[in-house]
């Protein structure tokens, strides 16, 4: 991230004020995540990253108003002032949306979820009141340290990008079916099984590798059945149990004494191993491996054998487990998708006043998403369950922020009376700079971890992130100006503060008017 910082942006001292501002609000979020009474090893790794990650836009849509600011005002409180006053609309939208798309993941039944989600919605909250302190206690050496930013004027580049929108629009038309259709058959490829996620070199991989090749066993499963169940029913329903396809053998008492001997010979040393005064504890080992859909019919008629004998049976263990969490994460998918799209909807509603305005916003990001969950499909990859589930509401509300940005610039120059063309023009050519170094600092920040990360779920959520992170930066770039030039008579007419722009045949017959 500081690397991306001290290429693109424009001072060398700067870079490390926003990661000293943002630090202060990590350590801040980490150390009140006391008050949670723990969080899970997923959240630990990847919520500082995050953190930075998608609040760093902020600092730079500050930064960048700020030095607008400078020259048109009498002192640098002032020019911090109209900084905020202006950026206040991007920077509240932006975070609001990130904070909703991390409150959505609380929707969640599967307690990963909500614990990333308000750790991480927590943490966005702190990050938008440090750094305008910061930036006026050290503008002079600021200032001093500045340097020609490598990114060159984007007057001539969004000239030319305005010029030739039509493109852009059949480019996100001809994007759309093998987007989704990718983004669909990716969802359906998920894995379920945590072992997937683990470095080869850890016990629990090696164990269950050796277990696999030695003994044919890929899993085992646990029941817990009725004490007071009589030892030849429950040798009746080993008997049955074993004949599931897939049962390698079924353990318990009954199988090493039978049915005939007396449970009252044996010393207490290895009763106690399987019964308990309330339980007793049968093993069964599987052919099939965990999350299979060969262990999961497995599982069903061994829990209709179960239920036969015993109502209050469980079959336990890390294949009924990955069951449990397949139909689970299939319901919370829906619910999270849903809710953190309706949310951002009212939030882009209410912040730019518009109908249709978050319907184009999110359209062009919700793309993004297909994209990036789409493309492992075609790349024969497979991800963790939990990865689409985050990556969607991560990657929406932490990238429409660039879209926000455009948006804000544009309504501000059409209501000032700037034609639809010049609107656009100006919005693009002075948001590009602002994106382009937020999305190459988010790619960068979430990249590193994904090439460090030995654990397969945190390593490839962060390379969506960073991936996905890009992908938004090129559609809100080249995608949503084209989108505002085809749309703009409908933008003026549905948003609140839009509606007494001249726009269309009544714009032209001003425009020749004046």
């Amino acid at each position: 991230a500081c690397l991306a910082m001290f290429l693109f942006l424009d001072g060398w001292l700067i870079p490390l004020v926003f990661l000293a501002s943002i630090g202060a609000m990590i350590l801040l979020n980490m150390g009140t995540n006391f008050f949670l009474g723990e969080i899970s090893y997923i959240t630990k790794a990847l919520s500082a990253v995050l953190q930075l990650a998608v609040t760093m836009d902020y600092s730079i849509f500050l930064w960048h108003s700020y030095n607008e600011q400078l020259p048109l005002c009498e002192n640098k409180e002032a020019a911090m002032a109209n900084a905020i006053h202006n950026t206040l609309t991007s920077v509240i939208g932006s975070s609001v949306t990130t904070i909703s798309g991390f409150i959505a993941l609380c929707f969640m039944s599967f307690t990963l979820g909500r614990d990333l989600g308000i750790v991480m919605a927590k943490g966005v909250l702190g990050c938008v009141t440090v750094l305008p302190s910061m930036i006026l206690v050290l503008d002079k050496p600021l200032q001093k340290t500045k340097h020609r930013s490598i990114i060159p004027d984007m007057r001539g580049f969004s000239k030319k990008l305005v010029k030739i929108f039509p493109v852009f629009l059949v480019v996100f038309a001809l994007l759309i079916a093998p987007a989704y259709y990718g983004y669909e058959k990716a969802n359906d490829e998920v894995y379920y099984n945590m072992g997937q996620c683990l470095p080869e070199d850890m016990n629990y991989v090696i164990s269950n590798s050796k277990l696999q090749e030695d003994f044919d066993i890929a899993s085992t499963h646990m029941v817990l059945v009725d004490a007071g169940l009589s030892p030849k029913a429950v040798k009746s329903m080993m008997n049955e149990m074993e004949q599931v396809d897939g049962v390698k053998y079924v353990l318990g008492l009954e199988s090493v004494v039978g049915s005939r001997v007396p449970q009252e010979v044996l010393p207490d040393s290895i009763k106690d191993i399987l019964e308990s005064d309330r339980w007793e504890l049968l093993l069964i080992n599987s052919e099939y491996k965990a999350a299979s859909d060969e262990v999961n019919a497995q599982i069903t008629s061994l829990n209709t054998i179960l239920k036969s004998y015993d109502q209050g049976g469980m079959i336990i263990g890390e294949a009924p487990c990955m069951k449990d969490m397949i139909e689970t994460t299939d319901h919370d998918f829906a619910v999270v998708t849903a809710v953190s799209l309706v949310a951002i909807f009212i939030i882009i509603l209410l912040v730019e006043k518009s109908l249709t305005l978050p319907v184009i916003l999110i359209a062009v990001i919700e793309l993004g998403i297909f994209i990036n969950l789409g493309l492992p499909h075609y790349l024969g990859q497979s991800m963790a369950f939990i990865t689409p589930i985050c990556i969607s509401t991560i990657q929406l509300g932490a990238t429409v922020d660039y879209a926000i940005l455009m948006t804000t610039r544009y309504k501000a120059e059409r209501i000032a009376g700037q034609t639809k063309k010049d609107a656009v023009w100006t919005a693009l050519y002075t948001s590009i700079p602002s994106i382009f170094v937020s999305g190459m600092g988010m790619f960068a920040a979430t990249f590193g971890v994904a090439l460090y990360s030995d654990i397969e779920i945190v390593s490839s959520m962060c390379m969506l992130i960073a991936r996905g992170a890009v992908i938004s930066m090129l559609l809100v770039t080249f995608v949503l100006p084209a989108m505002f030039m085809l749309l703009d008579t409908v933008i003026c007419k549905t948003t609140l503060d839009m509606r007494h722009i001249p726009c269309g045949k009544k714009a032209k017959e001003v425009i020749e008017h004046e």
